[in-house]
């Protein structure tokens, strides 16, 4: 059954008329009485009484209407399925991410999207969890990787994907160096590196020492946390960092040691609440949902 003749069926029910119909689709008269009448002799039953000014439907015309409607609402559906699929295998995503991405499996998760992806554009993002979250909020990313210490989850639709704790890392001749875990306090007289102010470290850090009762001595500031580890190594003071993106990178004249009370901190994939999202946002969230979470050390 050729579906054109359906839909041309289906609008001359609704004019009732020959004249109106062909206006409306495009075509000339003729050519649609042709087309009603080959659709009438595919079904063997006349759908119409013809007068001299209008076309009425008749028993079988009102029978076949409603499946005439479904036929056509599918074939625009599918369309419409199709045409968006495409579209949006042609697009873009915006996405933001912390720093240190390939510590938490963020690089690897961008690379197998791209690689099922190859004609969508994806931009990201580099920045502290504080401005993505407005980024994603505004509308002007899609997607976010952040840390949940020092921005809202209940505000976005979220997918955790790893966990990662404090330490202290310090020159292994450092008389702290042999403890198993060093208690916030003991580090009230050292000298401190940290990542750059008004980052979630730099605030999570002061805001850990004022809480054990001092002001911390933050010497240095860095955005990269191997200029943090390189004055380490020169004796510069004890650098506070996160332990899976420098497990790594770790210098073997330096060590690591865990945080008393332990600060944990977990990387998840922020987007916004009922949001309706293109077919090429889908397959991203699919993607981070199927990756398996990854605990802390």
């Amino acid at each position: 059954m050729e579906l054109k003749y359906v839909r041309e069926f289906v609008s001359l029910a609704e004019t009732s008329s020959y004249f109106e119909t062909a206006e409306r689709l495009f075509i000339t008269t003729s050519s649609l009485s042709r087309h009603i009448k080959a659709l009438e002799e595919e079904l063997g039953v006349p759908l119409f009484d013809r007068t001299t000014r209008k076309v009425v439907l008749n028993q079988h015309g009102k029978r076949f209407l409603p499946y005439a409607r479904q036929l056509v609402q599918i074939d625009d559906e599918c369309t419409m399925a199709f045409e968006e699929e495409c579209t949006d295998s042609k697009g873009s995503i915006g996405i933001g991410s912390i720093p240190m991405m390939k510590a938490y499996g963020i690089s690897d998760i961008l690379r197998q999207y791209r690689q099922n992806n190859k004609n969508v554009i994806i931009n990201v993002n580099e920045a502290d969890s504080t401005p993505l979250a407005d980024m994603l909020r505004k509308g002007e990313i899609d997607f976010a990787f952040l840390r949940n210490r020092h921005v809202s989850v209940e505000e976005f639709e979220t997918i955790p994907i790893a966990e990662d704790h404090l330490v202290a890392v310090l020159p292994r001749a450092h008389p702290l160096a042999g403890q198993k875990t060093i208690a916030i306090g003991q580090l009230e007289d050292e000298a401190l590196l940290l990542i750059s102010k008004n980052s979630f470290m730099y605030r999570l850090c002061t805001g850990l020492c004022r809480n054990a009762g001092f002001q911390p001595k933050v010497v240095f500031t860095s955005q990269r946390a191997e200029n943090l580890m390189e004055l380490t190594e020169q004796g510069t003071g004890i650098a506070l960092l996160m332990s899976k993106p420098i497990a790594p990178i770790l210098p073997d004249d330096l060590t690591r040691v865990d945080i008393e009370p332990r600060v944990t901190t977990t990387v998840f994939l922020a987007y916004q609440k009922d949001r309706k999202y293109n077919a090429a946002c889908k397959r991203f969230i699919e993607l981070v949902q199927s990756i398996p979470f990854q605990q802390g050390s």
